[in-house]
């Protein structure tokens, strides 16, 4: 009998590979079943629960993530899987040594090099990960912490000693066990695996039928494929890198195929998508941290972005419409179609856990209990239809395994944030930078606002929108709330314009993601992004200047007012970025007369909405009587030069 070694080579390797599966399976399960276990039945202390919920994560980190440094298997590898597992033994010895340091804010020396070991582990998880800028902020913020007496005092503080900066990051919960990380270990965590759960059993595909069904018979309806199942699939997965990925690689090529160009189809998928980030009820898990922040209910959260929501899939459908029309965009042929009805029937299921949610958050359950009952639920629902009941285990793994791959640069972001805001809190940085931004901006709120929003961008580039969000909120929110802005508005501010930094430059997440389904040039694609996605720079200056707008405190009738003038004003700010009027094309010049009109009609004034008003009507009834007659209209070849511009 011969020996064959690449056989028992193979044959080595594939049990390996079972052995780490199931490892990870295992740990993945323990990561939802443990805030499962505390939303139903409330969870362990503070510092016991947060410690062994991040030391799961640091398992998995180091079994599924490589260094990205060293070659798999090499010693360099090993070291650095090493720093993760140490950290691990270090959450371990919190967990179960925290009451031991709570009246004791002094450090032994093997106490002090266990805390150190806890911290660079957990950076060294988060490094591996799309959130390692925030590593880098968490880093000036320690040595601040340490040297920072050394500055002037407009910048400077009194002095923090090793001993207390390392027992308030480690033994108490305003650092690295702190509110960020507690939310991402209960309900972010929970609704992570609730949309993975969701994904792994046929949503996504359900959804995008349903949108085909729905808009694939209009003209242009590939792009609007595009939009409608970018914001039905935002209410799972509350990611627009997700989103563009997964819907995406249907839609940008369909649009290609009837003939938008593909800097144009991938500026349409990464807007669209990006719209994910604020659709209800998700948010992209930011609503939890608002919630907890600001003290409103979560549903109160929810129902506060619905319009703003509205308004940017508005005006991205009206570009995309008016386009469609100019250069005569097909339709889907009806053999790419799905049946209406059937699609209907098929998506149901998917939309009852979500409505589940709702209902439970309006009844004012608690987020965690709450999302437990939705995914227990939907795992009923799974069990009635015959398609997902018996592919039902399968798709649970494999959504557990997902779930808690997702997990891993959240709950590291929310980690790194909450060691950031540690010291924040603990040398009064956050109320100096608030200060040095009311300098910077001598009083003037405008300023001030444009500078928060800048900052978010800023923060954004590279960093999880709920990153973002939560070290803008902590510094700059109660600065904008003591001018005045009411506190939840503040907040939305804040994290729209954290959510814009996916498609902003220079990094432009969510547009590099599109451009490479699409092989489109990456800066012309993000011109058309950021057309497209104009409203979401220009909503929250105007709701936070006339919170009405919103709905806040009940619809007014200024507010529906001015809701409505904004929702036209869309629709002239579309007809300036196509140069198509609802009739025939347009010059230049006359865009810009439509340009002027949008402005005033956005405006948060009464009077100049009205004038705005008046002058989009004189400017329409103007194109309706010069409209072209039907011979005249412009041939379908003329697209090709529209989308080289």
């Amino acid at each position: 009998m011969s020996y064959d070694s690449s056989r028992v080579e193979e044959a080595v390797n594939m049990e390996t590979s079972l052995f780490w599966k199931t490892v990870t399976s295992l740990l993945a399960l323990a990561l939802f079943l443990y805030p499962i276990y505390g939303g139903l039945f409330g969870g362990p202390p503070a510092l016991f629960f947060r410690p062994t919920y991040l030391l799961l994560i640091m398992l998995l980190t180091a079994i599924v993530l490589p260094s990205r440094i060293f070659r798999e298997n090499s010693v360099g590898e090993w070291i650095l899987n090493g720093v993760i597992i140490a950290g691990v033994v270090a959450c371990f010895w919190v967990a179960f040594t925290w009451r031991d340091f709570t009246l004791s804010f002094s450090l032994s020396p093997a106490e002090k090099v266990g805390a150190i070991v806890l911290i660079v582990g957990a950076m060294e998880m988060t490094r591996r990960t799309a959130v390692k800028p925030l590593n880098y902020i968490a880093i000036i913020a320690i040595f601040y912490a340490l040297f920072g007496f050394m500055l002037p005092d407009s910048f400077g503080h009194a002095g923090v000693s090793v001993d207390r900066l390392l027992w308030s990051q480690v033994f108490s919960t305003d650092g690295l066990f702190g509110t960020p990380l507690a939310i991402g270990a209960t309900y972010i965590g929970l609704f992570v695996f609730f949309a993975a759960l969701l994904e792994a059993s046929g949503g996504g595909e359900k959804f995008m039928n349903f949108t085909l069904a729905i808009a694939g018979r209009y003209r242009g309806g590939p792009a609007k494929v595009a939009i409608l199942a970018s914001a039905l699939m935002g209410m799972m997965s509350g990611s627009a890198v997700t989103n563009i990925v997964t819907t995406g690689v249907i839609t940008i090529p369909m649009m290609k195929r009837v003939g938008y160009k593909p800097e144009f189809a991938a500026g349409v998928e990464s807007t669209a998508s990006l719209g994910s980030q604020i659709t209800p009820p998700i948010l992209g898990a930011t609503a939890f941290l608002m919630s907890e922040i600001t003290g409103y209910p979560l549903i109160q959260v929810m129902a506060l972005t619905l319009i703003p929501c509205l308004l940017f899939y508005f005006c991205i459908f009206m570009q995309v419409h008016l386009a469609s029309i100019k250069f005569e965009i097909e339709r889907l042929t009806p053999d790419e179609i799905p049946n209406l009805r059937r699609a209907s029937l098929e998506v149901i299921p998917f939309i009852i856990p979500i409505f589940v949610l709702v209902v439970l958050l309006w009844q004012r359950y608690s987020p965690d209990y709450a999302v437990t009952l939705t995914i227990f639920s939907f795992i009923l629902v799974c069990l009635i239809t015959r398609d997902t009941r018996n592919r039902l285990f399968s798709n649970f793994m494999g959504a557990m395994r997902n779930g808690a791959n997702t997990c891993i640069p959240l709950v590291g972001s929310l980690a790194m944030a909450g060691v950031i805001i540690g010291v924040l809190t603990m040398t009064g940085l956050g109320d100096r930078l608030s200060y040095l931004i009311e300098v910077v901006s001598g009083g003037n709120i405008h300023i001030m606002l444009i500078m928060t929003a800048v900052t978010c961008m800023l923060l954004g580039m590279g960093m999880v929108t709920i990153g973002a969000y939560v070290l803008v909120a902590v510094t700059v929110a109660p600065m904008l709330v003591d001018l005045g802005i009411e506190l939840i508005v503040a907040h939305l501010f804040i994290f729209y314009f954290a959510v814009m930094s996916a498609i902003s430059p220079p990094v432009m997440v969510g547009v590099f993601a599109a451009s490479s389904i699409a092989n489109s040039n990456p800066v012309k694609t993000a011109i058309h992004a950021l057309r497209l996605s104009i409203v979401g720079f220009l909503v929250p200056f105007i709701f936070i200047y006339e919170p009405r707008i919103l709905m806040i405190g009940g619809p007014s009738w200024l507010g529906i007012y001015l809701l409505a003038s904004t929702a036209i004003a869309i629709v002239a700010l579309a007809i300036c970025f196509e140069r198509y009027s609802l009739f025939r094309p347009i010059s230049t010049w006359r865009a810009s007369l439509f340009l002027v009109v949008a402005i005033l009609l956005m405006l948060p004034s009464a009077l100049l909405s009205t004038i705005g008003l008046v002058g989009f009507l004189v400017l329409l009834l103007m194109e309706y009587v010069a409209r072209p007659s039907r011979a005249t209209q412009l041939p379908n070849n003329q697209s090709v030069e529209y989308r080289d511009e």
